[in-house]
């Protein structure tokens, strides 16, 4: 009886702490999202923009690489720096789009991916099977000669 009683106890103090418990770990979240989107925002190659996909609208984000020669590629998805420069023969290991649709006044944007299915997923896109073999047979061969 006196452990039930005990255990029974315990479990109303754990619910009396799990709500501030619960509150804490809401507003570091909601910190968290807010200091990562002011980060986004200040970020010069981020981008966003909005799509239909399958009668929904969907937010879509980007981070481009700068078209100045040299720059650091940057993964579109993630905005990750990536090893190699743009403008090099480095370029050939990665899946390059110019993606001309974000009407933002500041003109083309130039997106790096690590595959084409990545860009499919990410744009909410088909791409032909021929050109994915065609980038598939192309980056075998960059890889071959540039990591060997």
């Amino acid at each position: 009886m006196y452990a039930e009683e005990y255990l029974a106890e315990e479990e109303i103090e754990i619910s009396e702490y799990s709500s501030d418990i619960s509150s804490d770990m809401d507003s570091q979240a909601k910190y968290r999202s807010k200091m990562l989107k002011k980060y986004k925002l200040s970020n010069p190659d981020y981008y966003s923009y909005k799509k239909v996909v399958n009668g929904e609208e969907v937010k879509i984000e980007c981070y481009s690489t700068p078209i100045l020669a040299n720059a650091f590629i940057r993964h579109a998805i993630t905005g990750v720096k990536c090893p190699h420069r743009s403008g090099t023969r480095y370029e050939d290991l990665y899946f390059r789009v110019m993606d001309t649709t974000s009407g933002d006044g500041m003109g083309p944007k130039r997106l790096y991916y690590y595959s084409p299915e990545e860009y499919e997923r990410h744009q909410f896109v088909s791409l032909p099977q021929s050109l994915k073999e065609d980038w598939l047979i192309h980056n075998m061969r960059a890889n071959k000669i540039y990591n060997s």
